[in-house]
C-alpha cells in the first residue's frame, strides 16, 4: 500500500458561530495556502454540512464537525463524523458517549489552556479529568498559544507606554500585527499527560488552529488579529493516507476521519519551516512498516524509529514521555528494543517545529 502525506488546518470557526469568516472565504483562504483539507468545528452548529459545504472544492476538502460545551461553557470537545450536534447533552461524560453512538469521535478542545487577556476571552480548559471515552486531545492550540505570551490589557490604555515603557509597549503592539512569530511549544504539561494516557490505551493528539479571526477596536482603530490567510501559516495537522483515497473523490473524506481519529501523523508550526515531505516511521527486519498512530499491525522487536525532516532541525526521541534520545540534522534513525510509547518530536532553536503522534510498541499498558 503506497501511503502520502496531506496537510490541514483543525478547528476553525465560521460566521456560523463565533467567527469572522464566511465559507466562500474560509475555502478560498484555504485554497491559495495550499491546503489539502480543512476541519471546521462551529460551536453547536453544522450549518454548513446541512448546506452542503461537506466534501472537495477543487483539490481542497473540507470537513465539518463542530464544537460542544459544558452549561459553564467549559470543557469544550471538537467532535468529528456525526450527522449533527449532540442536542440536550450537557455534561462533557453524556456528549463524549452521544458522539460515540451517533457514529463520530471527538477530541478534548484546548485543555490545558491558561489564556486570560481579553475580558470576553477568559480561558476555556478541560477540567473534568473523570471522563473516559474520548479518542484524542488537541495538544497544541494555536491562539492560546499565542495569547497566553501577551503582557496585558493595559497595553491598549492611552497609558501604555507609562505602564510599559516605550519599548515594551512596541514590542507588545507587534505581537498584535505578527502573531505567528509567538508560537512557541505545546504545553509541556500537557504533553506529559498525553504521553501518560496512551500507556494504557491510544489516544490521538491533533494542532487545532481555533480560527476565529477576530475584530478588535481601540478607540477610533480596527484591528482584524489572525486574519484568515494568517491563521492558516501556523499550526497545521499532517496526515499520512492511503495513496489510492487520495486520488478518489468517493473515498478521500473517509481516509482522513479515519487518519485524525488514528492519529495518522504529525502536527507542525508552518512558521517554524514547511514540514510537507517528512516521514516519520517503524520498521523492521522485514521491511514491514508502521507510520505513527493507532497501530494496524503489531511488529516484533526490535525495530528501527526513522525520521527524515525536508530541513535540518534538533530531533528529539522520546519513549514514555521522557526524552531518550537526540541529534541535530535532517534524519534520525533509532534501533527500538524496548516495548514502549514513542514520539518524534523537532525543534528550530528553543521553538517546537514537530510533534509526531505516538508509536505504540508492545502490549497495553506500556
Amino acid at each position: 500500500m503506497g501511503v502520502t502525506d496531506i496537510c490541514g488546518c483543525i478547528h476553525i470557526h465560521t460566521t456560523f458561530s463565533d467567527g469572522g469568516c464566511s465559507y466562500p472565504t474560509l475555502i478560498k483562504a484555504a485554497q491559495r495556502a495550499g491546503l489539502d483539507f480543512i476541519g471546521v468545528t462551529d460551536h453547536m452548529d453544522m450549518t454548513g454540512l446541512r448546506d452542503g459545504r461537506q466534501g472537495l472544492h477543487d483539490k481542497l476538502f473540507v470537513i465539518i464537525g463542530y464544537e460542544h460545551n459544558d452549561a459553564k461553557n467549559l470543557n469544550h470537545y471538537l467532535a468529528f463524523g456525526t450527522p449533527d450536534t449532540a442536542k440536550g447533552f450537557t455534561e462533557p461524560q453524556s456528549y463524549i458517549d452521544r458522539v460515540k453512538a451517533m457514529g463520530g469521535f471527538g477530541f478534548l478542545a484546548h485543555p490545558a489552556e491558561k489564556r486570560d487577556y481579553f475580558t470576553d476571552l477568559p480561558p476555556y480548559p478541560w477540567t473534568r479529568n473523570d471522563v473516559s471515552g474520548f479518542d484524542g486531545i488537541e495538544v497544541w492550540n494555536q491562539i492560546s498559544d499565542w495569547m497566553e505570551q501577551l503582557r496585558g490589557r493595559k497595553i491598549f490604555f492611552p497609558n501604555s507606554i507609562m505602564n510599559f515603557g516605550a519599548a515594551d509597549a512596541l514590542i507588545e503592539f507587534g505581537k498584535l500585527f505578527f502573531p505567528n512569530r509567538l508560537i512557541r511549544n505545546a504545553p509541556r504539561e500537557l504533553l506529559a499527560r498525553w504521553d501518560e494516557a496512551n500507556r494504557t490505551r491510544f489516544v490521538s493528539g491533533i494542532g487545532g488552529v481555533d480560527a476565529h479571526t477576530r475584530k478588535f477596536s481601540f478607540g477610533p482603530f480596527s484591528y482584524r488579529i489572525f486574519p484568515i490567510k494568517t491563521e492558516l501559516r501556523g499550526i497545521r495537522t499532517h496526515l499520512y493516507i492511503d495513496k489510492a483515497a487520495r486520488r478518489d473523490e468517493s473515498k478521500i473524506g473517509g481516509a482522513i476521519l479515519a487518519a485524525i481519529r488514528d492519529g495518522k501523523g504529525f502536527i507542525s508550526n508552518l512558521y517554524r519551516g514547511d514540514a510537507r515531505g517528512t516521514r516519520i516511521l517503524l520498521q523492521n527486519a522485514n521491511n514491514a512498516v508502521e507510520y505513527p498512530g493507532r497501530p494496524a499491525n503489531a511488529l516484533p522487536l526490535p525495530l528501527t524509529l526513522n525520521a527524515d525532516f525536508p530541513q535540518k532541525a534538533r530531533i528529539v526521541l522520546l519513549r514514555n514521555g521522557e526524552a531518550v534520545k537526540e541529534t541535530a540534522g535532517k534524519s534520525a534513525a533509532w534501533t527500538i528494543t524496548r516495548p514502549g510509547v514513542y514520539r518524534v518530536e523537532a525543534y528550530k532553536g528553543q521553538r517546537a517545529w514537530v510533534y509526531s503522534n505516538p508509536f505504540p510498541v508492545g502490549e497495553y499498558p506500556l
